[in-house]
């Protein structure tokens, strides 16, 4: 009856809006609602108040029945950024990035993701630039000689590092 009411506005010419006709709708099946509601209270031998009460009750049992769709959407957003997080742990462990630095390389390298670079690009890319996070991987070091500063001419790196050791300890 209410849709061939709202056929009948949209024929007769009247320029009503998607809104306005969904609004006219609602309003008429709540009426409708609450008469059929009213009428079986009645037929129960309820008084005016009675019914108005009973009314109010059914549409808060009704309200309360609905589900938080904001709290849904928030346990859903959790639940895909846990989800994202451990894919992530995942790539760069087949990385063989060391498990101790897995929280920081993942905060790191999540900065650097775009719509044009996904994670394991970004990944490779910042572990290039970053070796020492993986396992296996080299810290540089330098031993303070510059490698043509050969003293005796025929020092190799070990050799002088070894000779600064023994000189820091008074042997030689």
């Amino acid at each position: 009856m209410i849709r061939a009411d709202l056929v009948m506005l949209v024929r007769g010419g009247a320029g009503y809006t998607y809104e306005q006709l969904e609004e006219i709708a609602t309003s008429r099946s709540e009426k409708a609602s609450r008469a059929a509601l009213a009428d079986f209270f009645r037929k129960q031998g309820m008084d005016e108040d009675s019914i108005t009460k009973a009314i109010a009750d059914y549409k808060e049992k009704q309200k309360k029945s609905q589900p938080d769709v904001s709290a849904i959407e928030r346990e859903r957003d959790e639940a895909k950024e846990k989800l994202q997080r451990y894919e992530n742990e995942k790539v760069l462990s087949g990385m063989k990035v060391k498990a101790e630095d897995l929280d920081y390389v993942v905060f790191k390298v999540s900065a650097l993701v775009t719509d044009k670079k996904d994670f394991k690009t970004a990944a490779t890319e910042w572990l290039k630039d970053n070796p020492r996070y993986k396992e296996g991987g080299t810290y540089r070091m330098s031993s303070g000689v510059a490698a043509g500063d050969n003293r005796s001419g025929s020092e190799t790196g070990n050799e002088a590092i070894n000779d600064m050791i023994r000189s820091a300890f008074g042997r030689k």
